[in-house]
């Protein structure tokens, strides 16, 4: 059984659990992300808290190569279930999930009345130097990740991160933790995901999404060509009673945190 709360196991269905009482917010990590990295974004927030591993990460196997939203939304879903959680925070990958979940007024939504979406990084689409960029990206990290070249994986993926952030040892650390989890791991048949829209362009969704009776946060930051402000934008627009906050680049998982947690303390309260 396991003993680290950062790396539960299938006993607790890959979900480590901090704190007591009302309310129950889960929050879930982005690609190649993990429970450590969302354990910050807790900081403060009342109530009990759910941490929760996706597929492909902190040990639980892989769907398989290929991943798509809807199968990252099923998981969120059933966690959401799982934790009675009426709160949910999502990071990258995870706000994908999220949204789709919205997007089909899935079941488990109707329960929820605070979403935060944190650096979410794709929506219905993409502007074509977006799609483009993100073609190419992926292309040399699969060839980085073939040839099981980890160093090449930290640059390439430093390259996408203000000049001053990749400077940073904490930030340089983290990155290789994530390319040697890439090389090691079944994390990278998730790869493709970077291509992937989590909503479908339809009125059907566009309509569920102006229907979704709880509160939204987005939260990005400038200067992230992974996580674009035109995508967040975007989904502000989609959801009437949303909330955009567009922080400095670098903000959220490096240089604003103080900021990140006032902002979702204030969201969440």
């Amino acid at each position: 059984m396991s003993t680290d709360l950062n790396l539960p196991g299938p006993e607790s269905g890959f979900i480590a659990t901090f704190g007591s009482g009302e309310p129950h917010t889960l929050f879930g990590h982005g690609f190649a992300g993990a429970i450590r990295d969302t354990r910050p974004f807790g900081t403060g927030i009342t109530g009990t808290r759910h941490f929760l591993h996706l597929p492909g990460h902190g040990g639980r196997p892989s769907p398989g190569p290929g991943w798509t939203y809807p199968q990252i939304a099923e998981v969120l879903a059933g966690a959401v279930n799982t934790t009675s959680a009426s709160r949910a925070l999502g990071v990258s990958m995870s706000a994908g999930g999220l949204l789709h979940l919205l997007s089909i007024a899935h079941p488990v939504t109707r329960g929820l009345d605070k979403v935060a979406l944190v650096l979410p990084a794709s929506f219905t689409g993409f502007p074509a130097e977006v799609a483009a960029a993100n073609r190419s990206y992926l292309e040399q990290l699969r060839r980085l990740v073939a040839d099981e070249d980890i160093d090449g994986i930290v640059e390439l993926m430093l390259s996408r991160e203000p000049a001053e952030v990749a400077q940073m040892l904490p930030a340089r650390a983290w990155t290789k933790a994530k390319a040697e989890n890439l090389v090691h791991t079944d994390m990278s048949d998730g790869l493709g995901l970077a291509l992937e829209i989590a909503v479908a362009d339809t009125e059907e969704a566009a309509r569920n999404l102006r229907s979704f009776s709880g509160d939204v946060l987005v939260l990005t930051h400038e200067d992230d060509s992974a996580h674009p402000v035109p995508v967040a934008e975007d989904i502000h627009r989609a959801i009437p009673n949303s909330r955009l906050e567009v922080l400095p680049a670098g903000s959220i998982l490096w240089r604003g945190r103080h900021d990140v947690r006032r902002l979702l303390g204030e969201f969440f309260g």
